[in-house]
């Protein structure tokens, strides 16, 4: 089992990014895990989103290997604790996936393409993160999830 996490742009915020390698780092000690970022577009016209959402999410799909479990973060879907966040990935985990692909948007969020082609879409709250964070607060939560699946006293 494999877990990629994918993003548009670069974490611009060193502290941020520390946080995200630190995170990182912790799961890779259970699970091969890695982060790949895809080159945002400029911000342009709001008028243009559509177009530069497309553009990007035709390049997110374009590097997910065929099989992979999508996972999409948005704020429509589902909200499950990190108890059910565990039992989903161990249940996964021991299944057919080979790999686990979560992705998160960028500035403009995630193209319908995207969001179409996800096994499943989560949401990390009710409330709105900046993209930068909700990175850190995503790899926080499948750390968490690891530590409950092994019995560690990460989750109290």
């Amino acid at each position: 089992m494999k877990i990629r996490f994918y993003w548009i742009g670069s974490t611009r915020d060193q502290r941020l990014l520390s946080l995200e390698q630190e995170y990182l780092e912790r799961i890779r000690k259970f699970i091969p895990a890695e982060i790949i970022s895809v080159s945002e577009l400029k911000k342009s016209d709001p008028r243009g989103r559509a177009a530069q959402l497309a553009r990007e999410g035709k390049k997110l799909l374009s590097m997910i290997p065929t099989g992979s479990t999508v996972v999409a973060l948005d704020e429509k879907g589902d909200g499950p604790t990190s108890p059910g966040l565990a039992k989903w990935l161990e249940r996964i985990t021991f299944g057919v996936t080979q790999e686990v692909s979560f992705i998160i948007g960028g500035y403009w969020g995630l193209p319908d393409e995207v969001l179409k082609k996800a096994d499943r879409t989560l949401s990390l709250g009710p409330m709105t993160f900046p993209h930068e964070l909700a990175r850190v607060l995503l790899l926080e939560q499948v750390y968490r999830a690891i530590t409950i699946n092994n019995g560690l006293p990460y989750h109290k």
